[in-house]
């Protein structure tokens, strides 16, 4: 099967699907065909993260034909059961129970909140693999999860210290939704803070979902901060920054944050995005020849009008790419077969060579300033 074909079929296939458990759907229940590998794509279509949820989709499945027409996963075709991973984390258990129980999907990958990545692996640690794609708290242990993604010192730390030290960015107020993922970044960025000289003055914390960005915008003009550090997630980061810039708060302080990637910035406007700094693995605007070919390849198989692609749906893209690595290596996709491997291996992906340690991964990490729509780069930072 060439390679639009397998996108065209991998489009109409997940189409069916990646409501499932949530909407009736007419996707079929049969068996698992014995010479492919099915893989369970979580990215969100709902909840504040549903932003990332296009472009994850389009990615993953560009992912998927790229690696079949290398040979696939162990020699066998992979194909794609989607599963929307957004909204209330006990519903997308019951969405992801019903992928591997009905569908007898084999692995699981896909990119969304720790809330959801928590109750997924409380769920269903050790029956099979569960690559964990994007930024999270660090710390994952659990048997059969893989979490890929940038950790707070691998993240800021490089960054925090340059904010300081070029920005005279000494005075810092943090905003984030309530929930693990915030508060346990927090903990670790006041710590990288303290330990370049400047001080933590506020902290807020807002439900997700919240509309109301009053208090915090007012406490924010009280305060006065030199920088504003965010971990707020999809809608409410969009509507927060639009407030914030729509106020003029932003000619008085700056704004960093991790998780402001291409479609979100798009969310916030031109208009609003003034002094606005974010800091990842990946940008769509790097200039690398890994990226400029993930990027070719995208336009290719789905034209210029397709989603944005940002840090979180590349992310998506890479699992697929770790995954067929670390089976590659193990010859299995048994959990303690690629647990007992997971250690000193390297994949390539959008951001080119990763290496994979046993506790995550080691990657170079870019802080980006907004310019209208896009970012240009700050500078680019050694591994941690």
């Amino acid at each position: 099967m060439s390679l639009q074909s397998e996108l065209r079929q991998y489009s109409t296939d997940l189409g069916k699907g990646l409501f499932l458990g949530d909407v009736g759907s007419s996707f079929s229940r049969g068996k698992r065909e014995r010479d492919k590998i099915r893989i369970g794509l979580l990215v969100p279509f709902s909840g504040n993260d549903a932003i990332w949820g296009p472009a994850g989709q389009y990615s993953a499945m560009l992912a998927s034909a790229l690696v079949n027409a290398s040979g696939g996963v162990l020699g066998r075709e992979v194909e794609l059961f989607g599963a929307n991973s957004g909204g209330n984390p006990n519903e997308v258990v019951d969405r992801v129970g019903d992928l591997i129980h009905n569908h007898q999907v084999q692995a699981l990958v896909g990119v969304h909140m720790s809330n959801v990545r928590i109750a997924i692996r409380d769920a269903f640690s050790r029956q099979i693999p569960y690559v964990y794609a994007t930024q999270y708290e660090g710390g994952e242990v659990a048997p059969g999860l893989f979490a890929i993604g940038e950790t707070p010192v691998e993240q800021y730390g490089n960054a925090v210290h340059w904010m300081i030290r070029e920005m005279g960015a000494r005075r810092w107020y943090f905003v984030g939704n309530d929930y693990v993922w915030p508060r346990k970044t927090h903990d670790v960025v006041t710590r990288l803070v303290q330990e370049a000289g400047g001080e933590v003055v506020g902290v807020d914390y807002v439900p997700l979902g919240s509309t109301d960005h009053d208090p915090v915008l007012n406490n924010l003009r009280q305060s006065m901060p030199d920088i504003v550090f965010q971990s707020l997630v999809g809608t409410d980061c969009v509507t927060f920054n639009q407030e914030f810039g729509q106020r003029g708060l932003a000619r008085h302080m700056m704004r960093l944050s991790g998780v402001i990637e291409e479609n979100v910035l798009m969310g916030i406007g031109a208009e609003n995005s003034e002094n606005l700094f974010a800091v990842a693995g990946y940008f769509s605007s790097l200039r690398t020849a890994e990226n400029q070919a993930f990027l070719s390849e995208y336009a290719s198989a789905f034209g210029t009008y397709a989603p944005v692609q940002g840090g979180m749906s590349q992310a998506t893209y890479e699992s697929i790419f770790f995954l067929a690595a670390l089976a590659g290596k193990s010859g299995s996709l048994d959990v303690a077969d690629m647990m007992s491997c997971a250690d000193d291996f390297t994949y390539e992906g959008a951001r080119g060579a990763v290496n994979v340690r046993r506790n995550g991964t080691r990657m170079q990490c870019h802080l980006m300033r907004a310019s209208d729509l896009d970012y240009e780069l700050i500078c680019s930072f050694p591994m941690v």
